[in-house]
């Protein structure tokens, strides 16, 4: 503990921030590059599509034997998971009325199980992922609001680039890996969206706490904003990983749409903790020092105190 306490306290957050850019640019040019090969798996909440929901099957025990009774056009096309306890949902691309009822019949009675079905149109699909982006947008466009009003514009902006930073890197795993998109998903992003925020505001609260209203002086604010990092780094790691606990045992031991929200979750806390600590402090810095001119007034010769890691 003490290690990891004199690590930190000598950690340069600002002046080392092209290392913190090239790792999080690796990690998104990976996730771009999986989304222009084989695009994002959205589900049929946005592309439309059919959907069985198995209960208490009495002749299958696993999703092979659920894919088995499937006919041979539906089968290749058919992404299956398990729900609840031995409960399984089917979704296939847009079927007929008849087609549907012919499927749901032939399920029930070859898997001795209660099937119910459920159509959602392309167009109603569509109107989803219109809807979804927009509850993106207004939720990033609020944050800005509310921080420029709290701090100020550079706080803002650093913040808007620690979110899309998570978003983006949210996307490209979930590309990587080829998981299914939903609404859940989407819940999940705007839960990552105010969790990072959070963790980043705690950060900035701090570091306007040391740096006082007065002339920019480029040395002293990032001199200031790299003590006022480690004064909390160790709080935001223990936050992250106390949240990390809940959604790890969710992941292992629940299924269907709670197992791709603790992964969206997962994914969004890690990233949401690394930009918070990592991308937001150094690109605040980065555009004070824009803002300022590229140098601003030296710093005094007061010598710079870590102060405490909390």
């Amino acid at each position: 503990m003490s290690n990891l306490r004199e690590k930190l306290a000598d950690l340069d957050f600002v002046g080392k921030w092209k290392v913190w850019l090239s790792i999080s640019s690796v990690l998104l040019v990976l996730g771009a590059s999986a989304v222009a090969i084989s695009g994002l798996n959205l589900g049929i909440d946005f592309t439309g599509g059919t959907e069985f929901t198995i209960t208490e099957p009495g002749a299958a025990t696993s999703e092979e034997d659920v894919a088995a009774t499937l006919p041979d056009d539906l089968a290749g096309e058919a992404t299956i998971q398990t729900v609840g306890s031995g409960g399984y949902s089917i979704s296939v691309p847009p079927l007929g009325t008849a087609q549907t009822n012919e499927v749901r019949g032939e399920l029930a009675q070859d898997l001795n199980a209660e099937v119910s079905a459920t159509n959602v149109s392309p167009t109603f699909g569509g109107q989803s992922l219109t809807q979804a982006l927009q509850a993106v947008g207004v939720a990033l466009l609020v944050i800005v609001v509310f921080i420029s009003y709290r701090f100020e514009l550079a706080f803002a902006m650093a913040t808007m680039v620690a979110l899309l930073h998570d978003i983006l890197l949210a996307l490209g795993f979930y590309a990587l890996v080829q998981l299914e998109i939903s609404l859940v998903t989407v819940v999940a992003l705007l839960t990552i969206l105010g969790y990072s925020v959070y963790d980043t505001i705690i950060i900035f609260d701090r570091i306007r706490e040391n740096v006082p209203d007065r002339e920019y002086e480029r040395e002293r604010f990032e001199q200031e904003a790299n003590r006022s990092v480690r004064q909390v780094v160790r709080r935001s790691i223990y936050t992250s990983l106390s949240t990390l606990i809940p959604l790890i045992a969710l992941f292992l031991f629940g299924s269907g749409a709670l197992v791709d929200f603790a992964i969206a979750l997962i994914v969004g806390v890690v990233a949401g903790a690394y930009s918070s600590i990592f991308i937001a402090t150094p690109v605040l810095a980065l555009y004070k020092r824009w803002r300022g001119g590229g140098t601003g007034t030296q710093g005094s010769d007061e010598e710079e105190t870590a102060g405490p890691v909390v």
